[in-house]
């Protein structure tokens, strides 16, 4: 892995990003799997998801102890064939960037869904309700 300077700062990772409108193409190509990344703390208030995407948890991701294989193996099947998209709602996107990573480290196709749902939401792209908001 190379790192890159970026502000000064060195970055072992600079992200994969896929803007939405590329993501919603894949997507209804029906070439993409999609993972939210968002924290059950705040499910209820976002009211919605990217259709079809599966749901992730960022704790795990997050767990600095575990190994980035460990957290691709706990994920449901993923399939080499298709593109990953990963998203998150929260500002720094932090777990689904360190998803995309660990993704990418397994030899997936993976990407990150930039501005994350905030930016699908506001192109104007379709929008699921969520279970635990529909309950």
């Amino acid at each position: 892995m190379t790192s890159t300077s970026i502000g000064g700062r060195d970055m072992a990772f600079v992200p994969y990003w896929i803007d939405p409108a590329t993501a919603r193409q894949t997507i209804e190509a029906g070439q993409a799997i999609v993972l939210d990344v968002t924290s059950p703390f705040i499910e209820n208030a976002v009211r919605g998801k990217i259709p079809g995407a599966l749901r992730v948890a960022p704790r795990a991701i997050l767990d600095r102890n575990r190994h980035g294989a460990d957290l691709v193996s706990d994920l449901p099947d993923l399939s080499h064939a298709k593109t990953i998209i990963a998203y998150c709602t929260c500002a720094d996107e932090e777990a689904s960037t360190r998803l995309t990573r660990a993704l990418r480290s397994q030899g997936y196709d993976a990407w990150l869904l930039e501005g994350g749902l905030p930016a699908w939401r506001a192109a104007g792209y379709p929008m699921e309700l969520n279970q635990a908001v529909a309950a």
